[in-house]
């Protein structure tokens, strides 16, 4: 039985997205000198003990120690996971394996910021590139480098271009699509947004609104336009500063920015992709959003009095909020989903002792449960990135390595 469960818990391995610790917390300890903490509670036939999560984190750190460079991890759904690295790897889980590899697209490397969706037939890989040379094709502003010490060396011109990357579900390479190139004045990743079934790009230029462009023809479809004045004599929407698709591709949810009486306000809001029923809100302060299926979990990354301390979950084809008051003021700042969306995990770190870990129910709106997880060298570490595993009851934690450190670690919590 203990064997069954560890191989069940090493695949969701990975499945994803100071303040004192509570006093009743349940303390989850890291392994001393190994990279992965795989560590549960006790007092079950069917729990694992410490040796068998050392034997078995032993195992997969062998397994991830091969990989040169290694950058970043991301959930690539089942049991699967994509590995950037000296190239990009989908890894198995179950077998410990390379399944399929391929390299960076364009040859840009492991360099700049990149986010993986997972797509009906496969995956698409957004990423930032430097045109040299190349004047801004969009209202953009031409970006200038200087040579590596500001010194006598010619200045390089040129524009940051966003682009898109499709592949299949074995990463085979399928096309590329330059989304600044089509006319789009982007300059995040997150003013972009591909949609499940691959056929659609969002896009939301600063001031512009939110266009669709068709991955096919390339047509631009206008969904929503904005005045784009900021704190304008006119009260609405003003602009849009992220975009996801929701509801089966059918709805738009969006972050941005709206005037009311004079004032600006941060807004948040969702539009059909027909441009129909569009709902705008104030209120808050977010500018975070994990966007499932129903609805949407609304969090800030700076925290601001306002709403500090709650996040809201908003459900755009009924037009509602549900606020959670969380534990905490800085929780808001550090907000995960889980794989299904039922609930949403905080991190509050605590400076050489680890990070407080609370588990949420979305649907009662109540805390659940605190765990901590133990990293007395917190320094060394940026805030993980979390996903919570429902069927599992676990959270993993992916920890990113701050200042000198060149280590990456991963951590297991039950919740069980």
């Amino acid at each position: 039985m203990k064997k069954g469960y560890m191989m069940i818990l090493t695949c969701c391995l990975l499945l994803c997205a100071g303040c004192s610790a509570d006093e009743d917390a349940d303390k989850v300890a890291g392994i001393e000198g190994v990279d992965i903490d795989m560590v549960q509670e006790s007092g079950s036939e069917s729990i694992p003990t410490q040796e068998d999560d050392i034997k078995s984190s032993l195992s997969m750190q062998s397994g991830l120690n091969q990989f040169q460079g290694l950058d970043e991890i991301q959930y690539a759904g089942g049991d699967r996971m994509l590995l950037f690295a000296d190239r990009i790897y989908l890894y198995e889980l179950t077998g410990q394996k390379v399944i399929a590899e391929t390299e960076y697209p364009d040859g840009n490397g492991g360099d700049g910021n990149f986010k993986t969706w997972i797509m009906d037939s496969g995956y698409c890989l957004a990423y930032e590139t430097f045109a040299e040379g190349e004047e801004a094709q969009t209202d953009t502003t031409e970006s200038v480098i200087f040579g590596e010490y500001g010194g006598g060396e010619a200045a390089i011109t040129g524009s940051y271009h966003i682009i898109y990357a499709y592949y299949d579900i074995d990463l085979n390479f399928q096309k590329t699509i330059d989304v600044t190139a089509l006319g789009a004045d982007v300059n995040f990743i997150h003013q972009t947004a591909p949609s499940r079934d691959g056929r659609q790009i969002a896009v939301c230029g600063q001031g512009k609104g939110i266009s669709l462009y068709d991955v096919n023809t390339l047509e631009k479809v206008d969904v929503l336009q904005v005045d784009g004045k900021e704190y304008a004599g006119i009260d609405g929407l003003s602009s849009v500063n992220q975009v996801a698709f929701a509801e089966n591709d059918s709805r738009i949810v969006f972050l941005g920015n709206c005037n009311e009486n004079g004032k600006g306000y941060v807004c948040y809001g969702s539009v059909k992709t027909d441009g129909s029923s569009l709902a705008v809100h104030r209120e808050n302060t977010f500018d975070i959003m994990n966007v499932f299926a129903e609805h949407t979990i609304f969090s800030e990354e700076l925290p601001d009095d306002r709403t500090s301390g709650q996040v809201w979950i908003y459900y755009p084809f009924q037009d509602i909020s549900q606020m959670v008051q969380l534990s905490e003021k800085t929780e808001s700042s550090h907000v995960w989903g889980s794989d299904k969306g039922n609930c949403f995990i905080t991190a509050v770190r605590n400076d050489n002792v680890g990070w407080t870990l609370r588990l949420y129910d979305i649907k009662t709106l109540k805390l659940v449960s605190t765990k901590v997880y133990e990293v007395p060298n917190t320094d060394d570490y940026r805030e993980p990135h979390i996903c919570y595993l429902e069927d599992q009851q676990t959270a993993v934690l992916f920890q990113r390595p701050y200042g000198e450190n060149e280590q990456y670690k991963v951590g297991i919590v039950s919740f069980q």
